[in-house]
This record gives C-alpha cells, structure tokens and sequence, in this order.
C-alpha cells in the first residue's frame, strides 16, 4: 500500500496515527474553525457497504468546500463543479494503517485549466496541507 500511495502527489496524502472516526473528527473540528466551509456530508462507507450486505474496513468520506472560494473555482470553469465539493477519503488498509486523502487539488487545476482559479488554488494550498497536518499530528 505505501508503495501506491507513493505516487500521489504528497500534498494530498498522509498517514493517520488515530483510527478512522477519530482522524475524521479531528478534520472536521479544524474545518469547524472556518465559518465559510461548509460541510457537505459525513459518510460512514462501511454502513453504506453494508446496506448491500458487503463487509469493508473502516472507511469515512467526507465532503466540505470553502463558501468563500468555490465562486472563484466555478468562475474560472463551470466543469470543476464535477470535483466540488472537495472530498477527503479516511480509510484503513488491510495492514491496520490509517490514511486521509483529499482531491489533488494540483491535478484539478491542471485538468480543468484554472490557471489558479482566480485566487483560489494558492489559498486552498495555504489551507489544506495544514489541515491534513493538523489532523495527524
């Protein structure tokens, strides 16, 4: 698992010492902090596997955005909507390990030339690394 999670740009990705809802409430306890992001949905995946009589390890999705930047986005090319809201996948792997990953926020403004989004990508990389960091520290 850590050789594949070697190839996402490091940005985006990090290990959890703490279990999945642990990591998960941590994150939205530091999104909290912020009035302008706004918290989609808190997605428990192994209840939803569940519903379909599957059995997975813990795994949570949790979809938030910026009020204040997501115009900028949007604004810059109506098609990054297909990647917003903004996602962070907690999830552990089959060696016990925790892990958080979010969008590639990198790779969106790359794809959908946003050409930095009118502001928007520089703030979102002087917020979300320190978010994901702050979640496992």
């Amino acid at each position: 698992m850590e050789d594949k999670m070697q190839n996402i740009h490091q940005r985006w990705i990090r290990k959890s010492p703490y279990s999945v809802r642990e990591t998960a409430d941590r994150l939205l306890a530091k999104l909290a902090e912020f009035p302008e992001v706004m918290i989609v949905a808190d997605v428990d995946q192994q209840k939803v596997a569940a519903l379909s009589n599957k059995k997975v390890d813990e795994a949570v999705c949790l979809l938030f955005q910026n009020t204040k930047l997501v115009g900028n986005l949007l604004a810059s090319n109506i098609e990054v909507g297909f990647d917003l809201p903004i996602k962070a996948f907690i999830w552990k792997a089959k060696d016990g390990q925790v892990w958080i990953r979010c969008n590639d926020i990198d790779q969106m403004d790359d794809f959908y030339t946003l050409n930095g989004g009118n502001g928007a990508i520089e703030a979102i990389y002087s917020l979300l690394p320190g978010w994901l960091d702050h979640t496992v520290s």
